[in-house]
């Protein structure tokens, strides 16, 4: 098995380098590949017959072609044809010689993700307890969010403040079995002294009583910021009457799975208590309220809604109609034709006119006239029948199919005679099982891809940005345009009307039935619409859509529909585009609030982008920095590169960035210039340089090199130093060195002078050319 690295500088394979035998060399490009994040194949070798290495070449996993297979058994495929790989050969000293060393990657590569790869699957239990307890790729179970402090005030008085239609209705009080109450206290103080961002929040009575209870863990406030565009409220454990009367709060990530947004435990189903809740999660999840929200249909939901968040678009859901609808007419005579008749008016109606003739047939041949629960669920038709929620983005979250089904998040794991005792004391396990899957669809979605099911570029194009699990849905859509056929009906101008007839198979599988779509396509802007709102619930372009550009010839998906939301990187997006303007508080308690929450964002970030050991370094050298007697307030930092010293016939590499900030007076001054020229020269004939945004540390030139060349990065070491200050005149006393990597590629006939001083090199050897640093991040003054 393969022992987790310590963290050492092991180096990077070059030619040139020697090792005594093919264990040596496959125990250090092994762990070559953990650090830099992938896996290892042997792609060539030969052996004498006494067991002697003459040969070896290993590449990464994701080298060679992919296989063609029969449609049928298609399935995704890892291999890239990566060129990245090293190449071993016996020399006349007996000693394996380094000939072919190539570092670089076409695919992204990743530490955190490398523990998905077969290569390291095979671990020790220790290796295994380091990885999960925050060794390189470990996924972190809790994560904090931010806490405006502008918003404090309100939300207290949201949380605490009277009701607006407040009246006095008799309430319950939360149903515990022994042990429950002592359980929920140790929970919730375990929870707080794990990480202080955990919230929870206690509804007493007038007797000191237990009436609700509301609680999140900092994962899940973290989650929120960037799934709020649809949330659910999950009550059905409230309504089948389990002995733990649990409500969840849940969103959906980009790849289509839950994401649990919070918990609650409910004493009774009355208009206060869910108000209550609601104000409880508004106030956790700091005064933002989401676009969408989807519930049971319940009146005192309704009213909740309406007064806690009135502007936030509600819908009921359907299922939970579908599924109460089984309970309110199984006792009349004709109950199978009117099921089917109320599926046809809610399913398939298309047009406003089309639901109220199906509604109206339903009541007027069944004679239910009369019948209390069909008329309320009549008279909240606009927050459940599909045709009124085409003006909101749902994030495919409530089911629009006949076939689809919602599961509660806690599947499996909550039954009717579940005590919450025993849910306690599962609850971290089930939430780590969680992230595990959403860490699992991570690495399926940036190591295997999907064999396409049609020559369209459009397919070509999403697979490259959308996750595994929201490409899949796409290719049905592609797949489906089989079934459509396109007819134009009006082209005048630039706005062209489309039908598109589809073959639609029945529930059996064997009859078919024939359905016309109308599709708007706008020539100049772009813009397609389909009367089905597929787009509007899930996101993705329906089979109509498409069949309609098909049959423009058009080979793109407009950029327009093409949303974030379900690309593989979109919560670096997000994190990409939050403002970064900053408040300066009037107080020392709230500067300190804001401060934290600035903090958390910077853990968010820094778990984002795989770096936990440099993030570590950073708030280590931060303090140092802050308590420097040398710094003031007005301090503005500055990143200084030290660029390592280069020997003549060495050729240092490219997608080297050299992020010198200059004092506002025309560049930078003194000792730093010179610095700066020669950084100037080692820049030559590099890619052209990206524009740095304020506030970034080591930002590559180019971010798609970047991505195809991590594995051919090499440490170096900035400085910040405050603005108006000379490096010099304070040796190390304020200067700020932090780790970052920098890009540089391996020529293929740098390493002809790596033997020019007659002596060999040994496997770890690094390049003479690298300033060597102290494992503790100490170091001199910047190079001047």
């Amino acid at each position: 098995y393969l022992e987790e690295s310590d963290g050492q500088d092991i180096g990077i394979p070059e030619v040139g380098m020697v090792f005594n035998n093919h264990m040596e060399v496959n125990r250090f490009y092994r762990r070559y590949a953990r650090r830099v994040g992938f896996g290892v194949s042997v792609r060539r070798s030969s052996f004498s017959q006494e067991g002697t290495c003459l040969y070896l070449e290993l590449m990464c996993c994701k080298g060679g072609r992919p296989r063609y297979e029969p449609k049928f058994r298609k399935r995704a495929s890892s291999t890239t044809n990566c060129p990245a790989r090293i190449r071993v050969k016996l020399w006349g000293d007996k000693l394996l010689h380094v000939e072919l060393a190539n570092l670089d990657h076409n695919h992204p590569v990743s530490p955190a993700m490398a523990r998905f790869l077969n290569s390291y699957k095979q671990l020790s239990g220790p290796a295994k307890r380091r990885l999960r307890m925050g060794g390189p790729g470990a996924m972190p179970v809790e994560e904090p969010s931010k806490m405006p402090v502008d918003k404090l005030g309100a939300l207290e008085e949201l949380l605490f403040g009277e009701s607006k239609n407040h009246k006095f209705v008799e309430r319950g009080r939360l149903k515990l079995q022994p042990g429950d109450s002592e359980a929920l206290r140790l929970f919730f103080t375990r929870m707080q002294a794990k990480n202080a961002n955990f919230f929870n929040v206690i509804d007493l009575d007038d007797e000191g009583c237990v009436r609700n209870v509301f609680w999140a863990d900092a994962w899940s406030r973290a989650m929120y910021e960037y799934y709020n565009d649809a949330i659910t409220l999950d009550t059905s454990y409230v309504v089948s009457k389990h002995d733990m009367p649990l409500v969840t709060f849940l969103g959906v990530n980009h790849h289509g799975q839950s994401v649990l947004l919070g918990c609650g435990l409910l004493s009774d189903e009355t208009a206060e208590t869910y108000t209550w809740l609601f104000k409880a999660w508004v106030a956790c999840m700091s005064g933002n309220l989401p676009k969408a929200i989807i519930t049971d249909q319940c009146r005192g939901i309704q009213s909740a809604v309406a007064e806690v968040v009135p502007g936030v678009r509600h819908r009921i859901c359907l299922h939970q109609i579908m599924k109460k609808a089984a309970d309110q007419l199984s006792g009349l005579s004709e109950y199978k034709a009117i099921s089917k008749a109320l599926q046809k008016a809610a399913y398939d109606s298309l047009t406003v006119d089309e639901f109220e003739g199906e509604w109206s047939t339903l009541i007027t041949y069944n004679g239910l006239q009369g019948h209390d629960w069909l008329r309320s669920l009549y008279e909240c038709r606009f927050s459940w029948v599909p045709i009124f929620l085409k003006d909101a983005f749902w994030a495919g979250m409530s089911a629009t199919q006949r076939s689809e089904t919602i599961t509660p998040f806690f599947e499996g794991y909550v039954d009717l005679k579940t005590s919450l005792k025993q849910f306690l004391g599962k609850y971290v396990m089930i939430l780590q099982s969680k992230y595990e899957k959403e860490a699992q669809a991570d690495f399926e979605t940036f190591h295997k891809q999907r064999p396409p099911v049609s020559k369209f570029y459009m397919e070509e194009q999403l697979s490259n940005v959308y996750t595994h699990n929201m490409f899949k849905k796409f290719q049905d859509e592609i797949e489906a345009i089989m079934y459509c056929h396109v007819s134009l009906m009006n082209g005048d101008g630039p706005i062209s009307t489309f039908n598109v007839k589809e073959c639609i198979f029945l529930e059996d599988g064997k009859r078919t039935m024939s359905k016309i779509f109308a599709v708007t396509y706008n020539t100049e802007e772009k813009d397609i619409t389909c009367i089905c709102g597929g787009f509007q619930f899930s996101g993705i372009l329906c089979r109509h859509s498409l069949s309609v550009l098909k049959f423009q010839q058009v080979r793109e998906v407009p950029s327009q529909y093409v949303l974030d939301r379900w690309k593989k990187d979109f919560r670096q997006l997000h994190v990409m585009g939050r403002l970064s303007s900053d408040v300066v508080p009037d107080n020392r308690v709230d500067r300190y609030d804001y401060l934290s929450m600035r903090c958390l964002q910077l853990v968010d970030s820094a778990v984002l982008s795989d770096k936990y050991r440099l993030a570590l370094r950073l708030v280590r050298e931060v303090e140092k920095f802050l308590l420097n007697s040398n710094t003031h307030d007005d301090t503005q930092p500055r990143i200084k590169s030290r660029i390592p010293k280069v020997k003549p016939n060495t050729v240092t590499g490219q997608n080297l960035v050299n992020v010198v900030t200059d004092n506002g007076n025309g560049g930078p001054k003194g000792p730093e210039a010179s610095a700066s020229a020669q950084a100037s020269q080692i820049q030559k004939g590099v890619a052209e340089k990206a524009v740095v945004p304020a506030g970034y540390i080591g930002v590559p030139a180019n971010v798609q090199q970047f991505m195809g060349n991590q594995a051919a990065m090499r440490p170096s070491i900035v400085y910040m130093v405050p603005s108006g200050v000379d490096p010099q005149a304070f040796g190390n006393g304020v200067l700020m060195p932090v780790m970052y990597q920098q890009m540089f590629q391996q020529p293929n006939g740098a390493a002809q002078d790596t033997l020019a001083n007659g002596k060999r090199k040994r496997p770890r050897a690094q390049k003479p050319t690298e300033t060597s640093h102290q494992s503790n991040g100490t170091s001199g003054p910047a190079a001047g």
